[in-house]
């Protein structure tokens, strides 16, 4: 008599339990989204994954804390899933199970990001000729590597808006590098607001809270009802931001001084169409 472990069975050689196995398969879910962010910015997979090196050593740290486990080498690579050699890397550039500081990380620089590096180290004009042996992009790209072609580096480049090409001159967009404060605060916002709607949603899954967490959802609408239903939202949402806001000044008014005013408040909404 056979038993049916299909929803459990990941391989020949390795069984999940339903739980972790439909996390993770929820996860991946949403991540397509994130993946799509990351190379529409020039981040490929090596630069992402060393960066996740880094997070899952974090919170394998808060676990053990949360649990009261001594933390150990061998305890942190099998929570986070990583090599003990990564573990015992970490312990000793930032500090024996020490939190790492995710925003000074150390992280591979892809080949187009060097290439562009190479170019402004050595000091070359602006625009320099697509071949050539020396002082050429096709140079630079040689130097920095040898698997990569030269006219793919350069298709990257200008998919990115670091450089353009005209007619046989390759030439730097030196605005590529000046920061927006403006992009670089939106996406902060944008950050924050989806880390909070995340943390709501798993600590109701995880904690059992009672998070505010809802959407609403239609289909088979045709563009004028979208149309409508997308100012219904920003109008209704007017509405109700200009009370909270109001009711969030009177609370920061009343709470000001206490000692135990140490709490954050957010609220946040989405609209989507497609």
């Amino acid at each position: 008599m056979s038993k049916d472990t299909s929803a459990l069975v990941v391989s020949d050689e390795a069984i999940l339990s339903h739980d972790t196995e439909t996390t993770l398969e929820h996860v991946v879910s949403i991540m397509p989204q994130l993946i799509h962010w990351l190379i529409k910015s020039g981040i490929g997979y090596n630069e992402f994954t060393t960066a996740l090196k880094a997070l899952f050593y974090n919170e394998a740290l808060k676990e053990l804390d949360a649990i009261k486990q001594k933390k150990t080498d061998s305890a942190i690579s099998l929570l986070a899933g990583l090599n003990r050699r990564d573990v015992r890397s970490f312990c000793q550039t930032y500090g024996e199970y020490t939190l790492v500081d995710q925003f000074n990380l150390q992280l591979p620089i892809s080949v187009p990001a060097r290439v562009v590096g190479m170019w402004i180290n050595q000091k070359l004009p602006q625009q320099i000729p697509f071949q050539g042996e020396e002082n050429s992009f096709e140079s630079l790209v040689k130097q920095i590597s040898s698997e990569k072609h030269p006219k793919s580096i350069l298709l990257e480049l200008k998919r990115l808006g670091i450089v353009v090409e005209e007619e046989d001159q390759v030439i730097l967009q030196n605005s590529s590098f000046t920061p927006n404060p403006q992009a670089d605060e939106s996406k902060q916002l944008f950050t924050q607001n989806i880390s909070d709607h995340l943390s709501a949603g798993i600590s109701n899954l995880t904690n059992n809270t009672n998070f505010l967490e809802q959407a609403i959802f239609a289909d088979e609408l045709s563009q004028e009802s979208i149309e409508k239903l997308n100012q219904l939202s920003v109008d209704l949402w007017s509405l109700m931001s200009k009370a909270i806001v109001s009711a969030a000044i009177d609370y920061c008014k009343n709470d000001e001084g206490d000692a135990d005013a140490n709490k954050r408040f957010r609220l946040g909404v989405y609209q989507y169409n497609q």
